[in-house]
């Protein structure tokens, strides 16, 4: 009888140490995965941080790239307004001249 309630304490000794180490176990995965998941937070917030920095540089190209256009497109109106004021009255007198065919 003796040794059959040593076997039991020691059954019990031994369950109480599979359960220690089973909530050790739980312990060190959830710290694990608290650690992955700072980690994986940190490295979001790094790669949005150089998306946004890559989309203001973007728009910043663009915007001059834009006000560049803009500029173009500014020279060349004055060239044209230039030339047809510098034409009208010939042009005028040849359209003229067309429709009264004199």
């Amino acid at each position: 009888m003796e040794i059959l309630q040593e076997i039991i304490k020691m059954d019990k000794a031994a369950a109480a140490r599979a359960e220690k180490a089973v909530e050790e176990e739980r312990r060190l995965s959830d710290e694990s995965g608290e650690s992955a998941a700072k980690a994986r937070e940190q490295l979001v917030a790094e790669e949005r941080g150089k998306v946004e920095k890559f989309c203001r540089e973007q728009e910043a190209k663009l915007s001059e790239r834009l006000s560049q256009a803009e500029k173009i497109r500014g020279e060349q109106c004055a060239r044209l307004d230039e030339s047809f004021n510098a034409h009208r009255a010939e042009w005028k007198s040849e359209i003229i001249g067309r429709i009264t065919g004199c």
